[in-house]
């Protein structure tokens, strides 16, 4: 559908994370924003900003992330999809285009537009880490109560302060947000060459409305503590209280964290 200026252009876009400095732009560093708007300038001949639903960290990745932008002329949708993938980068990819009005005429905001995100982060638990799959799970040789951490993350859900859950360099005007649902589920370990022995891989899905800045990675940091009998598990509750970060746990690694969605209405 060919479209004018006036009406925004979404992508949703996939990315690994690990040949990035993050999703913003930063001068003289890799991001996904900067190859996305490198890419779209190579196209419209003209400078294009974009504007993401998720400012991933360094290391993570994204199976459905959101970007929004404001185009200098129409180009069909399939058009411009067709265009993106001879312009982006192997690690990038434009998985679906579409265009949008936003409220009162304005350009969409995919930060608030979206109607929530889904982040799945990924443990390998085997006595011997798989050097196949390093660059996108945590792998832990030590185990963990799954039980204890299943208990321990009913804490998270619903409205809380989450002050202890955020990086210290968090510009969040609020630390008051709200989770939907936090599911740990235990699946076998397998990879594209064969299955890894007296091994199984943890996932653990976290739903929310937005979130801070490293938030789900404290969170998921913080079960492993209580998985490996570091902490208890009605010890989650209390730091949902405004607390200082330095009473919540470790931060997990970024590589093992996927966005796996951002919920996007009517689509």
């Amino acid at each position: 559908m060919a479209r004018g200026p006036m009406i925004s252009t979404l992508l949703r876009v996939a990315y690994d994370g690990g040949g990035f400095h993050g999703f913003a732009r930063q001068p003289g560093l890799r991001t996904v924003q900067g190859e996305l708007e490198a890419a779209l300038q190579a196209i419209y001949r003209l400078p294009v900003l974009t504007r993401g639903a998720s400012r991933t960290d360094a290391g993570v990745h994204a199976l459905g992330q959101v970007i929004a932008f404001d185009p200098p002329f129409a180009i069909p949708d399939a058009g411009l999809r067709r265009a993106l993938a001879g312009k982006l980068p192997p690690d990038l990819v434009a998985r679906d285009v579409w265009g949008e009005a936003g409220d009162d005429g304005q350009p969409v905001q995919p930060r608030f537009a979206n109607a929530g995100k889904h982040y799945r982060y990924r443990i390998h638990l085997a006595p011997v880490a798989d050097p196949l799959t390093r660059r996108y799970v945590w792998p832990l040789a030590r185990d963990v109560d799954v039980a204890a951490m299943r208990r321990a993350a009913a804490a998270f859900v619903g409205e809380h302060d989450f002050a202890a859950f955020r990086a210290a360099d968090c510009q969040a005007t609020t630390t008051i947000r709200r989770v939907t649902a936090v599911e740990i589920t235990s699946h076998p370990l397998v990879h594209p060459l064969a299955a890894w022995p007296d091994a199984c891989e943890l996932h653990v899905d976290v739903h929310g409305d937005a979130f801070l800045k490293r938030m789900v990675r404290i969170m998921v940091g913080t079960l492993v503590e209580v998985g490996w009998g570091n902490r208890l598990p009605d010890g989650i509750a209390p730091l949902l209280r405004g607390s200082e970060r330095h009473l919540a746990g470790r931060t997990a690694p970024a590589e093992g964290l996927v966005l796996v969605e951002v919920r996007w209405p009517g689509r």
